[in-house]
């Protein structure tokens, strides 16, 4: 669907929940009456309306749960109204031996109470065949709206989940950079490093439903790479994490010092220039590997000066810290090797040996 149409038509209402659920049920209940005459045609239609939800995924589970409880529901309603007529009596000892199974099977909430129902109006129908129409119709139905939810999916999907984690990234370095001239009290860059981690969140969410629908079929390949940068990402994210909490332990004149700045914002830099050349058509500023040296170079400089006038309680702080930020450093170079390899033409098994032994030597050296 185009993005301004879809604007244009929520303006007036019709919402892209609302076209789903309005063409599952439609076709839902035309696909039964072409199959099967007049026979319960509401079933379809109904079962189309009840799962379709905002995500493939969500409408699979409860399409499922509502199968599960029909069949467990109608099963017993069958045993039962074969031995007993349709009274209070029977009706009580449907929901007992339905319900409770269904409970103590630990089965989800949805289908329990999808038991009910369905036992109830079973002994009603007892005569009519109702659980077979009814299971049938309802597969349908769920059938046809999980086909609707691939289908009809919001314009520019592979594009939004793209830029959410070219957002997140850029965040994730401005919240490093920020770290150290913040000091011990750099809530700001704490909240910019809570935001990130959930962008970076959203989007790796919204990547897997990508996988659920139709229209990600031709960008596949970049899902596939998108979702290694975003997993390369969180990681860098956690050790972020960590380097904050060990500011918080470090005296303020080491925590929000000049030298720490600068280390910090080098590493920030790696960051951002893997997010840009990985998530966005921007050209880099500079090669990616020159700036992993020179962040590296600077923390081992400044480290070697550290271990020769701070006490060693200060060291053991200060090296949690270069740890961490040399771990963000491996992540990158990994997550970049990663991108450039993915993106590569197959070369022979020789060539390609040859490669990873170059690739792995220039690691060492850097």
């Amino acid at each position: 669907m185009n993005e301004g149409l879809q604007d244009r038509l929520e303006k007036f209402g019709l919402s892209l929940y609302m076209i789903r659920i309005t063409l599952a049920a439609s076709l839902s209940w035309l696909a039964v009456h072409s199959l099967y005459g007049d026979h319960y045609l509401y079933f379809a239609p109904l079962a189309a309306i009840l799962i379709t939800q905002g995500t493939v995924k969500a409408s699979l589970e409860k399409g499922c749960y509502r199968l599960l409880g029909i069949v467990l529901g109608g099963t017993v309603s069958l045993i039962v109204g074969r031995f007993l007529d349709v009274g209070i009596v029977s009706l009580l000892l449907i929901l007992l031996i339905g319900i409770g199974v269904a409970t103590a099977c630990r089965i989800n909430i949805q289908a329990v109470s999808q038991v009910g129902v369905t036992s109830v109006l079973a002994l009603t129908f007892y005569h009519d065949h109702y659980v077979v129409w009814r299971l049938a119709e309802t597969l349908i139905g769920v059938l046809i709206a999980l086909l609707i939810n691939m289908i009809v999916v919001p314009p520019k999907g592979f594009a939004t989940v793209k830029g959410l984690a070219l957002q997140g990234s850029l965040l994730l370095a401005d919240s490093l950079s920020g770290l150290a001239s913040g000091g011990r009290n750099g809530e700001p860059d704490r909240d910019m490093l809570k935001r990130s981690g959930d962008l970076l969140a959203k989007s790796s969410s919204l990547q897997k439903e990508l996988l659920y629908t139709l229209s990600h079929y031709p960008c596949r390949k970049d899902l596939r790479r998108l979702t290694q940068a975003t997993v390369h990402l969180q990681k860098v994210h956690f050790y972020i994490q960590e380097i904050a909490e060990e500011l918080k332990l470090l005296p303020a004149h080491y925590a929000g010092s000049d030298r720490m700045n600068e280390v910090m914002t080098a590493a920030a830099d790696c960051i951002a220039l893997y997010g840009t050349r990985t998530l966005s058509d921007a050209e880099a500023r500079q090669p990616l590997p020159e700036c992993l040296r020179r962040a590296r170079e600077l923390q081992l400089s400044w480290f070697s000066e550290l271990q020769a006038e701070c006490p060693l309680t200060a060291i053991r702080d200060l090296g949690a810290v270069f740890s961490h930020l040399n771990r963000v450093l491996d992540v990158i170079e990994q997550a970049d090797y990663t991108a450039v390899s993915a993106a590569a033409v197959p070369v022979r098994s020789g060539s390609a040996r040859s490669i990873r032994l170059g690739s792995k030597g220039l690691s060492h050296k850097l």
